[in-house]
């Protein structure tokens, strides 16, 4: 199987060199992924009408087909299941399988890496994390493909259609000769599942928001799609100078960051549209999504099998919040099995592994307390806000002994100034009331382990 992959391989690289073939190649990818994404599309929507039962039955049996995979394809799991005396075709058994961490990924990365596949065969991927550390790990095509059939199956749910325009945003970089002409957006090919067009977040400010609005209804798109507080700040815009849209917005798919009920009623008024949201992680592990005005996100029972536990391992109880961990059952390539994402839900509703969640917050361990002692997480309150301030620091650290005020410490980098500083204390106090204090610093010391904490929470509760 290794050897055949490997050929397939070799030849699909050497066909790309000659322009008629790569052509050809690329036809039959697009091809492919249209079929993909039409099972996708197709199977998710079937799901409307089976019961609960039956729907719980099937993505059982995705689970043990997953488990029985693992067992006789990863070295890892062998050895674990093996240990912990699993049987992979009982299901009753999944629950004595150890969670899986990103520590533990990153000392068995090969062992977990399946047997059909060599790492030269699979995607690399990674993620950062509020560490700075990042996390790589390895995923087949396919996957990749039933994860862009996810994405259109929720602009279906819009109502797209394949002449729709999409328009995307994200931290790409902008030559310097366009920026001068005020451009910072790319086109790119249609059907592309991020974008027709994407927008840089990164150059965007109160002087040129004008210009991006300008061509956003220039451009006329039926979805948006990427950051809430990239499109906040357009809607702030829209809505400051009274503009309305002559043409009709179907959706709008907001991601990768917390979304504040302000931002989201504000981007609703000025787009005239709905809000998508959208969760899921590079790890190729689950995907979660809303569809009405309840917001409330329903996990895709063919992504991810999903638990939701308390500290202890536990069960969380309906209404309350717990430990999102998550089997991936698209990957075949790196499979995570029982995968601790650091996330915590508030669950609403659970079917085996379908769940529905009233909101999800970021990282469990990283949050401040405001003055009114309600936690803080630090995905809305830092990573979700594109601080200018980032590329004038060289290290920060939050730190917080009391509650209600936090210390910033920073070592600045050579264009660090008083403007970068009320930047901060802006975007945060903007999220949350509590007070700021600046230590300026030389260095800001790692642990024994040699990691950057990011937040030091002295606070226990």
């Amino acid at each position: 199987m290794e050897k055949a992959n490997f050929l397939t391989k070799s030849i699909k690289n050497k066909l790309r060199n000659f322009s008629l073939f790569g052509k050809v190649y690329a036809k039959l990818h697009f091809l492919k992924s249209q079929r993909i994404t039409n099972k996708v599309i197709t199977e998710l929507k079937s799901f409307q009408d089976i019961s609960e039962k039956n729907l719980s039955k099937k993505q059982n049996e995705k689970l043990i087909e997953t488990l029985l995979y693992v067992y006789k394809n990863t070295t890892y799991y062998k050895d674990i299941f093996d240990k912990n005396g699993v049987n992979p075709i009982k299901i009753n058994d999944f629950k004595k399988i150890p969670f899986l961490t990103k520590e533990k990924i990153r000392e068995n990365i090969t062992s977990l890496i399946s047997r059909e596949y060599q790492i030269s065969d699979l995607g690399k991927k990674n993620t950062g994390g509020s560490t700075g550390e990042p996390l790589e790990f390895y995923s087949t095509t396919k996957a990749g493909l039933i994860d862009y059939g996810h994405h259109w199956y929720l602009y279906s749910l819009m109502g797209y259609k394949k002449e729709d325009i999409i328009v995307g945003c994200g931290g790409l970089k902008i030559h310097e000769d366009l920026r001068k002409k005020n451009v910072y957006w790319v086109k790119k090919n249609k059907g592309n599942v991020f974008g027709d067009y994407m927008f840089s977040v990164l150059y965007l400010t109160k002087e040129n928001v004008g210009d991006y609005v300008k061509k956003l209804i220039q451009i006329r798109p039926a979805i948006l799609r990427g950051y809430p507080s990239f499109y906040d700040s357009l809607a702030q815009y829209i809505l400051n100078n009274d503009i309305k849209l002559d043409f009709k917005i179907k959706g709008i798919n907001l991601t990768a960051e917390m979304c504040s009920l302000n931002q989201r009623t504000n981007i609703e008024k000025a787009f005239n549209a709905m809000v998508y949201f959208e969760y899921g992680h590079s790890e190729v592990s689950l995907y979660c999504y809303t569809s009405d005005n309840t917001y409330i996100y329903r996990s895709s029972p063919i992504y991810g099998f999903i638990e939701v536990l308390n500290d202890d391992g536990s069960e969380t109880k309906i209404g309350d919040v717990g430990n999102i961990v998550t089997t991936g059952l698209i990957n075949k390539g790196m499979p995570l099995i029982r995968y601790r994402t650091g996330d915590l839900g508030e669950l609403k509703y659970k079917n085996g592994g379908i769940v529905h969640f009233s909101k999800i917050y970021g990282r469990s361990q990283d949050y401040i307390l405001s003055k009114n002692n309600e936690k803080v997480y630090l995905t809305a309150l830092i990573f979700g806000q594109h601080l200018k301030a980032f590329s004038n620091i060289v290290k920060w650290q939050i730190i917080q002994n009391e509650i209600g005020k936090i210390t910033i410490s920073v070592l600045k980098g050579r264009n660090y100034s008083k403007e970068d500083e009320t930047d901060i204390i802006n975007k945060i106090t903007n999220v949350t009331e509590v007070e700021i204090s600046f230590d300026y610093v030389n260095d800001i010391p790692r642990t024994k382990r040699g990691k950057h904490l990011f937040l030091v929470q002295n606070i226990r509760q």
